[in-house]
């Protein structure tokens, strides 16, 4: 059976009959559309998820509106919550076994290494979560000794001690690339002067009511 969208394009819709014996088909979708033409026809409706990493700290008896999860089933979110996991992803999500308050003040970051082998970095500013790979893009050195502060337009920020490249740490965006500020950073920045910016890959962040940090891996 042919049908006309408005869009322009033709849509073939194929059907199989089926005796009532046997059990229906469970049908997914009941017409496929490929449209060519002008119009929404055929558009996503699907909501993009950011993968930025960073989340706000809540506070007791708060929920926290800023959050980096994607929706879920009434069933998924239920049987996430049971187990202590961010709702929508009991398996993908990953239980760093540590609590906002266990990052001191003094010092801005941690290494945290996972079960697998593979080493993340933590972040904490204020009242604010991070979570990045454990080492820069120009020259792979440990951002445990980072600098995170709030540069003048408001992004939380960390500074590579060796070569001054400055990430935005919510998007993983380089902001500053080797600066030839210093002497050695000079020769430094000369030797990446022609390869382009590396962003710092970083993840999304979710802090349960109790402090308890959950990242998920972007790959």
């Amino acid at each position: 059976m042919m049908l006309n969208c408005s869009a322009g394009a033709n849509v073939s819709c194929s059907r199989r009959p089926f005796s009532s014996s046997t059990t229906p088909p469970v049908i997914s979708r009941l017409v496929v559309c490929k449209a060519g033409g002008a119009g929404g026809f055929g558009k996503s409706n699907k909501k993009k998820v950011s993968t930025e990493g960073g989340m706000v700290i809540p506070e007791d008896g708060k929920r926290v509106k800023k959050s980096y999860l994607a929706d879920s089933d009434s069933k998924a979110a239920s049987k996430a919550a049971a187990d202590g996991a961010p709702p929508g992803f009991p398996n993908d999500w990953i239980d760093l076994k540590l609590k906002a308050s266990d990052v001191p003040f003094g010092k801005n970051t941690k290494t945290v290494e996972l079960a697998a082998g593979k080493v993340l970095m933590l972040y904490k500013f204020e009242n604010m979560v991070f979570v990045s790979d454990a080492n820069s893009t120009a020259y792979q050195y440990p951002m445990v000794d980072a600098k995170v502060f709030r540069d003048s337009s408001g992004a939380i920020a960390a500074e590579v001690p060796l070569d001054g490249t400055i990430y935005d740490l919510a998007t993983g965006a380089v902001l500053k690339w080797c600066p030839k500020d210093t002497p050695v950073r000079s020769l430094l920045g000369t030797l990446k002067s022609t390869v382009q910016a590396t962003p710092l890959q970083v993840y999304p962040v979710h802090v349960t009511q109790d402090g308890s940090i959950w990242t998920k891996l972007v790959l």
